[in-house]
């Protein structure tokens, strides 16, 4: 087969490999002063032997004052260039061209701030945050306005950079005009309105920086600036406006080729009611998987219909090789830059060249991406599933000095990261389950019918136990590792890894309601599936994890009351990011969580609860889910004290959290034993 993502590709002055692509990613690993870090040098390396075409340096600042995170790599002057160098290395050594993304944060700054911030300012010292009008605020909601002898100061900067770039070794110059930074929202027709000086014209800031720029490396020396090629606001620029009016002063300009987003941070009302501008940018949960594909051909059409044959780079919401494909099909792009997918598992390019397809870790898309902190306050970029992302040399698989016995009791996320772990660098592993499946919670936790993507959730798992069954790992299904196996068989270590149990209420007539299977949990019901729940009308007890459950059950046209004893609605966790489109649906099928509602008494065909103001009800159902929340399940840690055995406990149940927290827990615990 040729694999169009295989294809080698030239430009007028880039050979790439492949047509894949790292995108410009804000990693946050420079030292306090922007000075590359080795962690940055090892996270870049990891990329680099994954098999890229090219590899770009995420948001790198130009000038201090545009700092969004404390730990961005900077440009400032010529002292950066020698640390730049190791990083060019790395990633040249692994054939991969490099690139480096220039950056200035314009109205970002204050974005995850803490405290109060003074207007105009961000939220690291010495930072601002200012735009053309500052009419449409990002982060800090009292933003400056940009004098213009600050933008010509500041093409002088990204110049400048440029200039430390190239002398660094860099084979070319992305640009961050999108997401917020300055010159996007100049190039916005929403943010800048009303100047009267010449940064009214809304490119003229873009394509200084890009003029300079060629002055100083020479007009042949590469430049594949990312630009937000679509608004998706109401009022603001659409593709159509971008092809007329932008394009045509960037193909004039000889660029290398476009990298495309589409979408922005304003606060404005987005085109779209389903998928708001921001998805557009990084793709939520529930964004459509190739959110952008469509806006992407529509803008190759429209370049081709103007004469402009320009190199493309389309991304978001892509993690199978088949939406890759699909994204470089002709008449979309050249090339897809991958983001996120590159995180969770950087080797992805290599496992397609080497025909291992079904290895790939792919991206869940879940809320809990970011283990190490949120890019934009105060954290590092990281993958839940990946934990050795970010620590890619201190994480380097050592073999262990002495073969050791090593027992898991679970086989969810948080046991077979740990078993994996282990078994590769040189332990005897077995892994105990309970169950007849390997996977826990995230192997069901996806089992809805009418929510978009869920079936993402269970690739991790999935991915798990594939690893699992190719590396011969041992594992015992439908066994439960107890005390007196520990004691018979003697192993050197314990891992405790049995997950979380629904935090059941004390409620009359509960447990024999379960038995009976008129009640079942939120886990039963969704192992199950949802289409087993009987005819009638539902009761959903637990509107915090039960939301989404809930809002199924409505979608697919059940009549179903969604309770809660807690004063407010507060999703569970796990949730995080999608709440704000649950409760949307929530209210399109008119579902409201009735708050501050317990649970007195269960029995067959009735639910009795009381409200806050002391009024009771019974309400007639055909079957009560329980979604109650959860506590830690760990009893044969305490059960093994004083045995002179090694015990570790790991996940959810340790402490109910995310499947994120599993993986980290026992990728750092399993490198240890």
């Amino acid at each position: 087969m040729n694999d169009p993502l295989l294809q080698s590709y030239q430009t007028r002055g880039l050979n790439f490999r492949n047509r894949m692509v790292h995108a410009p990613t804000t990693m946050n690993m420079s030292d306090d002063k922007g000075y590359v870090t080795q962690q940055a040098v090892g996270a870049y390396e990891a990329l680099a032997a994954g098999g890229f075409g090219a590899v770009c340096v995420g948001a790198t600042n130009v000038r201090w004052d545009g700092l969004i995170n404390e730990r961005m790599l900077g440009f400032y002057d010529d002292t950066y260039i020698i640390s730049h160098r190791e990083l060019v290395e790395v990633i040249h050594h692994n054939d991969a061209l490099a690139g480096i993304q220039l950056f200035y944060g314009g109205l970002i700054p204050g974005v995850g701030t803490s405290f109060p911030l003074d207007p105009g300012k961000g939220w690291i010292p010495g930072t601002v945050a200012w735009g053309p009008s500052g009419r449409y605020p990002i982060g800090n909601q009292q933003p400056g306005v940009v004098p213009t002898d600050v933008y010509k100061s500041l093409v002088e900067d990204y110049a400048q950079a440029g200039r430390r770039a190239m002398e660094a070794g860099y084979d070319y110059i992305s640009y961050h005009f999108c997401h917020g930074s300055l010159p996007h929202v100049t190039l916005s027709l929403l943010e800048n309105a009303g100047r009267n000086d010449e940064y009214a014209d809304h490119f003229l800031f873009c394509e200084q920086i890009l003029q300079r720029t060629q002055e100083l490396c020479g007009k042949d020396f590469p430049l594949i600036p990312r630009l937000c090629c679509d608004e998706n606001y109401e009022g603001g620029y659409d593709v159509d406006y971008f092809v007329e009016n932008y394009a045509p002063r960037l193909h004039a300009l000889g660029i290398e080729a476009l990298d495309c987003t589409f979408g922005s941070m304003l606060p404005a009302k987005s085109r779209d009611p389903e998928v708001s501008s921001g998805e557009f940018i990084g793709g939520g949960f529930y964004v459509p998987n190739l959110v952008a594909l469509d806006s992407l051909k529509r803008l190759r059409a429209g370049l081709q219909r103007k004469g402009i044959d320009m190199p493309l780079m389309g991304s978001c919401n892509i993690n199978t090789p088949d939406q890759m494909r699909t994204m470089i099909a002709d008449g979309a792009a050249d090339f897809y830059a991958s983001c996120r997918q590159s995180l969770d598992d950087p080797d992805f390019p290599r496992k397609i060249t080497e025909g291992r397809e079904d290895e790939i870790r792919k991206s869940t898309r879940t809320g809990a991406s970011l283990m190490t902190g949120n890019i934009f306050g105060k954290g590092i970029a990281g993958s839940a599933q990946n934990a050795s992302f970010g620590r890619n040399r201190d994480y380097r698989l050592v073999p262990a000095l002495t073969r050791k016995k090593v027992y898991i009791a679970g086989g969810g996320s948080g046991g077979m990261e740990y078993a994996l772990t282990a078994h590769e660098r040189g332990h005897d592993v077995t892994i105990f389950e309970a169950s007849d499946q390997l996977g826990g919670a995230i192997a069901w936790a996806g089992n809805y019918r009418t929510l978009p993507n869920m079936e993402q959730i269970a690739y991790q798992s999935d991915w798990h136990r594939l690893m699992v069954a190719k590396a011969g790992i041992s594992v015992r299904l439908e066994t439960e590792l107890t005390r007196d196996v520990v004691l018979a068989e003697k192993p050197d270590v314990v891992v405790v890894a049995t997950g979380a149990r629904p935090a059941l209420p004390d409620v009359r007539g509960l447990d024999a309601a379960l038995a009976s299977g008129f009640a079942r949990t939120i886990d039963t019901a969704l192992k199950e599936g949802l289409d087993t729940l009987p005819d009638g009308p539902l009761v959903v007890w637990g509107s915090g994890e039960g939301i989404e459950l809930a809002l199924d059950l409505a979608r697919s046209g059940r009549s179903v009351r969604l309770l809660d004893p807690a004063e407010k609605l507060v999703p569970a966790p796990y949730i995080g990011s999608r709440a704000k489109s649950v409760l949307r649906w929530a209210q399109e099928v008119g579902l409201a969580a009735e708050q501050g509602v317990n649970l007195l008494e269960v029995a067959a065909g009735n639910v009795v609860v009381g409200h806050a103001d002391g009024r009771q009800e019974t309400i007639a159902c055909a079957s009560l889910v329980i979604a109650p929340g959860r506590v830690a399940h760990a009893p044969l840690a305490t059960q093994l004290h004083k045995l002179g055995i090694a015990v570790e406990v790991v996940g959810d149940a340790r402490r109910p959290r995310s499947y994120g927290n599993a993986i980290h827990e026992s990728a750092y615990l399993a490198r240890r034993v």
